[in-house]
């Protein structure tokens, strides 16, 4: 009999829109290709399913994939790890299957997760592989004996009293595989959302000084065979897509992959458009043109300032001439494009806010999201600055949500500052959506119109 193992999405968060379960999806995928018995809940739809799933399908091991601590928003912050803590105590309630931990969040605190949940492992990293050498030493003749254990990249795990951690390792780009998209799941995204998700590359070579993509899937870029990423495309329209949007850290950290993943669409006989994050720098007009050509219609730009020595002081290695004339690229293409800001992270003061203000007055049809402070994560350039400013200090707990505000400012006076500039340009998206925007919003998707929909909030 194959090993049973019962996977679950933990992610419950709507803001902006549901997003498509992709890293379970992955692994789900590998799992069965190599002859596991799988079956996966979504607890954003199928919370219910839990209790019964489990009684039901028995399995040998239960997954829980933790995508997010928080959702990285100053106030009326959602914290998850709550959620995950109460599905493990669902899980053990009726089950006695070993239990795993795995996901980016998960990657992030891994013994202190391991010791709220009480789970019996916890997987660091991307899991494709680590995962399959996990189940297959747990259920060989030889069990769970430590030399076995210490031979599976990223696993934490306990031995007596003590708590071990092999070193991840990066899983090859080569062997990536189109992930398994249940048309139960995919179809609530579908619905909710408009759109299903792709991932072209793993790992983030840039310095930006909160990021955590580093950290999780390692500091050098990976790509996937542009080919192979087509054929991820094909099976997304198979799933019902009609747009899709890839979810690299930046999707263009090598123009020559870029290049190549387009090159590849356009000779595609299915019908689909996408949308992108993207480094407001090293483009050329010609690139963008191509992107369009193969069906950009969206721009994420991770700009996060428009003045220049905030750039410096995020290790952004760009400067605002980048942005705009990045900017104007997309415009000429008639691509939509926005602009992620982060305000009062290092180096921000009253007057750098009024030049990114300034500045963005010579952005034409965009839409700014400015978010207020940096969330500290252990291991990041931003937590060694907050150490060396004594902003925080050792030992601190980073679970819970932390932010770092500029000793120039304070929330408040960000506030004030962002209320004045949506006033004096609607393109600066200060607020939650309102209800009649929402309502818009929902009419657009009855409609049948796609992706992010941003675009409709710009005046």
């Amino acid at each position: 009999m194959p090993v049973k193992i019962l996977l679950v999405s933990i992610n419950r968060c709507r803001n902006p829109y549901p997003v498509f379960p992709l890293g379970i999806s992955h692994i789900t995928g590998a799992l069965r290709k190599n002859g596991f018995d799988v079956k996966v809940i979504d607890m954003g739809f199928q919370d219910r399913d839990l209790e019964p799933v489990l009684r039901d399908f028995n399995p040998d091991y239960v997954g829980l994939s933790l995508r997010n601590i928080d959702d990285v928003r100053i106030d009326k912050t959602q914290f998850f790890v709550p959620e995950l803590c109460e599905t493990v105590k669902r899980v053990k309630d009726v089950s006695g299957a070993g239990l795993i931990l795995g996901g980016s969040a998960f990657s992030l605190f891994p013994e202190e997760l391991l010791e709220m949940t009480g789970a019996d492992y916890g997987l660091m990293g991307e899991a494709e592989g680590s995962i399959i050498t996990l189940l297959e030493v747990l259920s060989g003749s030889h069990g769970e004996s430590l030399s076995a254990l210490e031979k599976v990249p990223g696993l934490i795990y306990r031995q007596g009293n003590i708590v071990r951690k092999n070193a991840p390792a990066a899983f090859p780009s080569s062997e990536i595989s189109i992930p398994c998209r249940i048309p139960e799941i995919a179809g609530y995204y579908l619905k909710s959302s408009g759109m299903l998700n792709i991932q072209t590359q793993r790992g983030c070579p840039f310095t930006c000084c909160y990021c955590t993509y580093p950290l999780i899937e390692g500091k050098r870029a990976r790509f996937r065979p542009a080919r192979s990423v087509a054929e991820d495309v094909e099976d997304a329209v198979r799933s019902g897509a009609e747009y899709l949007f890839i979810v690299d850290s930046a999707f263009n950290t090598s123009n020559d992959h870029v290049a190549g993943i387009c090159e590849e669409f356009l000779k595609l006989k299915v019908k689909f458009e996408w949308g992108c994050f993207l480094r407001p720098c090293n483009l050329t007009q010609d690139l963008m043109a191509l992107m369009a050509r193969a069906g950009l219609k969206h721009i994420e730009f991770g700009s996060d300032s428009f003045c220049d020595s905030v750039l410096e002081s995020y290790g952004k290695n760009f400067t605002f001439d980048d942005i705009l004339s990045s900017s104007e690229m997309a415009r000429k293409e008639k691509i939509h494009y926005s602009h992620f800001l982060i305000v009062g992270g290092p180096g921000e003061t009253e007057d750098t806010l009024r030049k990114s203000f300034e500045n963005s007055t010579m952005l034409k049809k965009t839409v700014i999201f400015p978010f207020t402070g940096m969330r500290i994560y252990p291991g990041t350039p931003l937590y060694a600055h907050a150490l060396k400013e004594k902003y925080i200090s050792e030992p601190v707990n980073l679970l819970e949500p932390l932010f770092y505000i500029s000793p120039y400012l304070t929330k408040e006076r960000i506030a004030g500052i962002l209320s004045e500039f949506h006033q004096r340009s609607c393109r600066w998206a200060v607020e939650d959506i309102t209800p009649e925007q929402a309502k818009v919003m929902e009419s657009l998707r009855e409609r049948g119109i796609k992706g992010p929909l941003w675009e409709f909030l710009a005046g």
